[in-house]
């Protein structure tokens, strides 16, 4: 979401209550669903106007807001924040925290916004009487939430995967189990899809499998969710994000047995799919390429490899051959009319 602003927008900021707007917009980012479903949030710009006093559209999780609103009450949360910091308290209230969430909504990359909900969550975990796994779960559930919606900064955003990152050491202290095959088809991936070659979201995925031992990662896991990564490459050829962190993971199964029976598999299918569709971009071959380089014991994946290779760069040159030669015979087809105009 661009933070530029046109005229029209800034004339209404100044003629209508931005208090109002802040409650509804802040309301929506703090009472998030009972059931841990994540908000499926959308931004409304200048050609989906609402109705005078109606701040946003909802339908069961997704929500649409219109990017003046989302305007308004950042200003109230930037107030709200600026005069808390001011005032040099080291708690953080439930007015302080509703700020930032309506400030990460507008800025993913507020650094301070972040910081301070950082400095809530390890207040409230202090409390003796609050429920570790409840609380951490809801602030998963609202950072979730901006990372897998229709939000084109906020897929990416270093500072909100950074703050995910966080969070999860905080559950991995307090003995709170993490499902890691979840996070990366529910978050990973939704994030990747919403902005493709997401850096950020499958560097947050290498994170997640960089140390089997410490999340008690079984070899069985590490194989299956390298099975549904595939699946999503094989939905998004052209994403070269998401065939680097498969070949990256394959590697990471422990045990030779399971890790080559694993590659073996994906790499076969891969080559079939391949040659289906006729996938040319470099995305695949890389995979491919690499994959056939340290797979060199497999003489048949080897041959079939070689086999489409060929197939595939013959069809390439005839394609280019026929390309040029319609090109050729339509321009001097119109050099012809030209000179006959008689000619249809």
């Amino acid at each position: 979401m661009s933070r530029s602003l046109n005229k029209s927008i800034l004339v209404r900021l100044q003629a209508e209550d931005a208090g109002a707007v802040y409650n509804d917009v802040s309301r929506i980012l703090t009472e998030l669903p009972a059931n841990n479903d994540l908000l499926e949030i959308e931004v409304f710009g200048e050609d989906h106007p609402l109705e005078p006093g109606v701040n946003f559209l909802q339908d069961g999780v997704a929500v649409a807001i219109p990017k003046l609103r989302i305007v308004q009450a950042f200003f109230v949360a930037r107030r709200i924040l600026h005069e808390y910091l001011v005032g040099g308290s080291r708690s953080v209230n439930d007015q302080v925290t509703r700020a930032t969430s309506t400030l990460l909504l507008m800025d993913p990359e507020h650094l301070t916004a972040s910081n301070v909900r950082k400095r809530a969550v390890l207040s409230r975990l202090k409390d003796q009487r609050s429920d570790p796994s409840l609380m951490l779960q809801g602030e998963m559930q609202f950072v979730d939430s901006l990372l897998t919606s229709h939000l084109h900064r906020h897929t990416k955003s270093p500072t909100l995967w950074g703050h995910r990152r966080w969070l999860l050491q905080e559950f991995v202290a307090h003995g709170i189990p993490i499902d890691q095959r979840k996070d990366m088809t529910k978050i990973v991936m939704v994030a990747a899809e919403r902005h493709p070659r997401n850096y950020y979201a499958w560097d947050h995925a290498r994170w997640l499998f960089r140390d089997l031992a410490r999340w008690d990662i079984s070899p069985e896991l590490v194989a299956t969710v390298a099975d549904d990564v595939k699946r999503w490459c094989f939905k998004h050829p052209s994403d070269t994000s998401g065939w680097s962190f498969l070949m990256s993971l394959i590697e990471r199964i422990p045990g030779e047995e399971l890790r080559q029976s694993t590659k073996e598999a994906i790499l076969s299918e891969a080559l079939e799919f391949t040659d289906s569709f006729r996938w040319t971009n470099e995305s695949v071959w890389v995979f491919l390429r690499t994959s056939v380089a340290k797979n060199y014991n497999s003489q048949r994946d080897i041959e079939s490899f070689t086999t489409i290779n060929d197939k595939l760069t013959s069809l390439a040159e005839a394609e280019t051959y026929s390309r040029k030669t319609l090109g050729t015979a339509r321009n001097w087809f119109e050099k012809y009319r030209l000179e006959k105009p008689y000619l249809p």
